[in-house]
């Protein structure tokens, strides 16, 4: 059972994660309908069994670039996952992630099988540079910003799933999916 938000094994983290994964995981305990079990912390430790015979290709984006600079550096890339989970019917409506390669943080909505990072309209992407104590600030802001949001759906139809602004009133022929 996890009973603290982004639980990680002891000893699995680097002490720059650990301050960064220590501030996240205060500011979770206040996010409403956030859980424990709703967050999660990966770690990918630098893949030392390369092939050295491969081709070396280049990186598709800026994500890609960050994570194969920290690798050649020796250093593991950590993503923090939250999903937001939908109130009444129990499944995960939308997931964010969080990923830290080096001093570069990228934040945004993530496919819920791969976590890799999905292009949306709905959540707005973050990147950003700085120490530990700076990500960690900036990744925790970003998922209370959007974990705070409060989210609709039509009322016979579970899609399309929208954000409103808090103290809206529900629109008519929708029903609360978080955060009424």
């Amino acid at each position: 059972m996890i009973d603290d938000w982004f639980e990680a094994d002891e000893g699995e983290l680097s002490p720059p994660h650990t301050v960064l994964v220590d501030i996240v995981r205060d500011s979770a305990r206040t996010w409403p309908e956030c859980p424990p079990a709703a967050t999660a912390v990966l770690v990918f430790p630098p893949d030392e069994d390369e092939d050295e015979d491969e081709e070396e290709r280049p990186p598709r984006d800026a994500y890609d670039a960050a994570w194969d600079e920290a690798f050649a550096a020796g250093q593991a890339v950590l993503t923090l996952i939250t999903e937001l989970r939908h109130r009444d019917q129990k499944l995960v409506v939308m997931t964010l992630g969080a990923t830290v390669a080096g001093d570069r943080l990228f934040c945004s909505e993530r496919n819920s099988s791969t976590y890799h990072p999905e292009a949306t309209t709905v959540v707005e992407p973050l990147e950003a540079t700085g120490s530990p104590e700076e990500l960690g600030r900036i990744a925790a802001d970003w998922f209370e910003e959007i974990v705070s949001r409060s989210m609709v759906e039509l009322d016979r139809k579970p899609w399309p799933r929208s954000f409103v602004a808090k103290g809206t009133p529900l629109p008519p022929g929708h029903r609360w999916v978080r955060n009424p």
